[in-house]
């Protein structure tokens, strides 16, 4: 028997969704779980489904209402194993998963691993892998796809975590939290574990999509706020790592790219095209992003209005997405 892993699964009205979720922890090929619930005030008949099953390594813990970012912390503290593991109530995972992953830190002596995740629209998915690869790449190299948004490698599920690298780290109460702890993660890890395998399937659906304009102000505004103390935070590490700097100029293009008064007002109160123009580098160029969105930034360096005019053109016809 390996060490205890604690997978934490935060929920808040999630009745649609917390039986596939829990079946797929449940029966997984690795047995030695703490399985951590944080029923975060749900109102619907999340409790009385949890309460349902019969399993021993099932903990529940109720609270009032407090957003992600507070019962993400709360599942944290409570954790007892030696590794966590996260996953979000309306996806699901591979039975094999936590196995695999457990066995992909012990084999490569890292303190994460992770795979590769897939979007799904339904619960009736059929994908085949490819042929398995393995890399074991530093933390910058993660902090690198981190900034870049590559292969999801800022979300906070999918990964398997040493504990212990949360030992100074929590999520900050934020609408955009994910991006407060994955880069400090990665500065924190020496190594970490990445495999091409599907083990994480995301389900996308309409409760999960927010669509109200001033609560898609909020969250691109916090966005940019993260963005920025996330930047000077790496900057003050590493000052001459580039990505940063990168990172930084794609966040203020997608930013400034969704057309929105409010956040657009909040963009130019921050002298936000005055520390794009600041930081843009042609290495852009040669970093691995979608050629998309190369095109997007170029445009935006040589008129914001015309790429603004462009995108949307496009984005009406579905063909230039970021």
């Amino acid at each position: 028997m390996g060490e205890l892993i604690s997978v934490i699964i935060n929920v808040y009205n999630g009745e649609k969704f917390i039986e596939k979720c829990l079946d797929c922890i449940i029966n997984q090929t690795y047995k030695n779980l703490d399985i951590l619930i944080v029923n975060d005030g749900s109102t619907d008949n999340t409790l009385k489904i949890c309460e349902g099953y019969s399993d021993k390594r099932i903990r529940i813990i109720n609270q009032e209402n407090m957003g992600l970012s507070r019962a993400r912390n709360v599942g944290i503290e409570n954790a007892k194993g030696e590794y966590l593991y996260f996953i979000d109530v309306d996806d699901w995972i591979e039975l094999d998963t936590i196995e695999y992953l457990y066995d992909l830190c012990k084999k490569y002596n890292t303190k994460m691993s992770t795979c590769r995740p897939i979007d799904v629209y339904d619960y009736n998915v059929n994908i085949a892998n490819e042929e398995e690869e393995i890399k074991v790449v530093s933390g910058l190299e993660m902090l690198k796809k981190v900034l870049l948004a590559v292969d999801r490698a800022v979300t906070i599920w999918n990964k398997l975590i040493k504990k212990e690298l949360f030992e100074t780290i929590r999520f900050e109460d934020r609408i955009i939290n994910d991006v407060t702890v994955t880069y400090k993660l990665m500065i924190e890890a020496d190594k970490i574990a990445y495999s091409n395998q599907i083990k994480y399937y995301y389900l996308r659906h309409k409760s999960a999509v927010t669509s109200k304009e001033k609560e898609n102000a909020k969250r691109s505004i916090d966005n940019y706020k993260v963005s920025v103390d996330r930047y000077n935070y790496i900057k003050n590490l590493y000052p001459d790592f580039i990505y940063n700097d990168i990172g930084m100029i794609r966040v203020i293009t997608m930013l400034y790219l969704r057309d929105n008064k409010e956040l657009d007002d909040f963009l130019n109160e921050q002298n936000a095209m005055k520390l794009y123009k600041k930081l843009f580098s042609f290495k852009v160029f040669t970093c691995p992003i979608k050629f998309k969105e190369k095109v997007k930034i170029l445009l935006f360096l040589i008129s914001p209005r015309f790429c603004k005019f462009v995108d949307r053109k496009y984005h009406d016809n579905n063909r230039f997405k970021m």
